[in-house]
């Protein structure tokens, strides 16, 4: 065993998240953490990392206090005595030690292995602000991976990676010799990579061997023979107050039939009341001990009148061309989004994919080219950087800026998505990665916009959480347009799938290219359409 952790409370700034928690980590086994978001999958890796007795390396997940390093810098750190030393390298005393201390050779290690990532040699020397989220995210493990640690903590490995870097990461992990425990919410991953499935609730954690889809099967045969055991003891607890009907029933008779005025009826009415009294007990105590909670519970569905977007056409790319300082990112690429569409966007990093929201969003103007959103248009934004969210407010604040949103809706609509009544009290920056995007999603979905946009939604969700946006993405009556690398996710969302290559969009190996023609759009308008004066009469690009 490398690890053992039992009978410790999981708490974080003195709140008790976990009660009680035991579990072990064996010596070179994987471990993969489920659990809702909230519970304390982050807390407990941090927890683990800081006990100084436990040699391990954690994977950080904010790199925002490094800003200012060089990547070099930032993974190099992974080896604190060579790092001090590469900074004073301008004495020649310290450039032999730092050969002794294989200095160089590691240099070189971290470029193959930065270069295995996708990492090219020259961008080890830029600050780590340059960098994008996946590469930022590929920085991460890699600086753990270079680590000497016996046990790895690693938190979300697969956020921000698209579909080659997570086969080249799952290759890696199947690789790694030492023990690995790390939180994923990506299906495809954890069906890959875990010996074994670590599930935390409030309850604790048990742990699962196999993979998810092992676990899953485990959990339902578990659900099942929960119900049953629920429905048994329904009958039982229905038996037993029916028995202490009717020994009231036979009390109340017998007291009845006493007579008054007989000193032995009475005698015996007495004795008959201790037992009745003692039976009932008896009785009531064991309706106590048999407490299983109903496994029947369903979830809440909600229903909301969606806006009736009179207009085909929402958003339209015109040979619309863009680049970064010379660095072409789209060439002539024109498609349209319509109304009731599902699009899922999916390319290689650095493709194009948020530079592409960027420019519906009118935060970016093309180089070349017209881009055209109808004037109307509601869009809904789910941010990575959570910018539709005040951090400062609590959460019920934030769903009640909602138009017409009343707090007894607020409150239920918040229930359902897992924010009791206590946690609707807390302030938003105190909320874990996951919470954040749960609440970000609530207010979006509910403010009910004509499209929702979509940059990776599922990174910090965890799986139930998941199926929940799944079913309320599935019944929206607007359009969605969803950057996902997610392959479970974007099997659930039926529609088009875009791929951004070489500077083009395609879809199914089809480039899209061909602009509508706006004026014959136009025409028809005029002619199948009734304009209102309030909306000076509306048109369609």
């Amino acid at each position: 065993m490398l690890f053992l952790f039992e009978e410790k409370a999981l708490e974080v700034e003195r709140k008790v998240l976990i009660p009680e928690l035991t579990f072990s980590i064996e010596d070179h086994e994987h471990l993969a953490i489920v659990g809702v978001n909230g519970v304390g999958k982050s807390t407990l890796l941090k927890v683990i990392h800081q006990d100084q007795s436990v040699d391990s390396a954690m994977m950080e997940q904010d790199l925002t206090p490094y800003y200012d390093w060089t990547v070099m810098d930032y993974i190099i750190e992974s080896y604190p005595e060579i790092a001090k030393i590469r900074l004073q390298l301008n004495h020649t005393d310290m450039i032999n030690k730092y050969i002794e201390l294989d200095g160089y050779i590691i240099e070189g290690e971290i470029v193959t292995e930065a270069k295995k990532l996708g990492i090219k040699e020259e961008q080890l020397e830029q600050k780590i602000s340059t960098l994008s989220g996946g590469e930022q995210t590929k920085v991460s493990f890699l600086k753990v991976k270079m680590s000497k640690a016996s046990l790895l903590l690693i938190d979300e490995p697969t956020n921000h990676m698209d579909l080659e870097m997570k086969e080249w990461l799952t290759k890696a992990f199947k690789q790694e010799q030492r023990a690995i425990l790390f939180v994923s919410h990506d299906r495809t991953f954890l069906n890959e990579t875990p010996d074994a499935i670590l599930e935390l609730s409030l309850d604790g954690a048990k742990k699962y061997i196999g993979k998810y889809d092992k676990y899953k099967q485990q959990k339902d045969i578990e659900h099942e023979t929960l119900k049953l055991q629920y429905e048994k003891q329904q009958k039982e607890q229905a038996a037993i107050e029916e028995t202490i009907k009717k020994y009231k029933e036979w009390y109340q008779k017998a007291e009845q039939s006493a007579s008054v005025r007989s000193p032995y009826q009475q005698k015996q009415l007495s004795k008959l009341a201790k037992r009745f009294k003692s039976k009932e007990q008896q009785l009531n105590r064991k309706l106590d001990q048999e407490n299983i909670a109903n496994p029947h519970k369903k979830e809440k569905t909600f229903s909301i009148q969606h806006h009736n977007f009179k207009s085909h056409y929402l958003v339209q790319f015109n040979h619309v061309s863009f680049a970064y300082d010379n660095r072409k990112i789209f060439d002539d690429v024109s498609f349209y989004i319509k109304r009731n569409q599902n699009v899922i966007v999916e390319g290689r990093n650095g493709t194009g994919k948020s530079t592409l929201i960027k420019l519906i969003l009118g935060e970016l103007e093309p180089t070349k080219g017209d881009i055209t959103v109808h004037p109307e248009l509601e869009i809904g934004y789910f941010s990575q950087d959570f910018e539709n969210l005040n951090m400062h407010h609590t959460v019920l604040d934030e769903i009640l800026e909602i138009p017409e949103m009343k707090e007894p809706d607020a409150r239920t609509i918040l229930a359902s998505f897992y924010f009791d009544k206590d946690r609707i009290n807390d302030v938003v920056e105190t909320l874990s990665m996951g919470e954040k995007c749960r609440l970000q999603f609530v207010k979006l979905y509910f403010s009910n916009p004509h499209i929702m946009i979509l940059d990776e939604p599922t990174n910090y969700f965890d799986i139930g959480m998941q199926e929940k946006i799944i079913q309320l993405i599935q019944s929206f009556q607007g359009s969605v347009l969803i950057v996902s690398h997610d392959d479970y996710f974007k099997s659930q969302i039926k529609d088009q799938i875009w791929t951004i290559k070489k500077h083009q969009m395609t879809h199914e190996n089809v480039q899209v290219k061909d602009p509508i023609n706006t004026e014959s759009m136009k025409h028809q308008l005029k002619e199948l359409e009734q304009y209102t004066d309030e909306r000076n009469r509306e048109t369609e690009f």
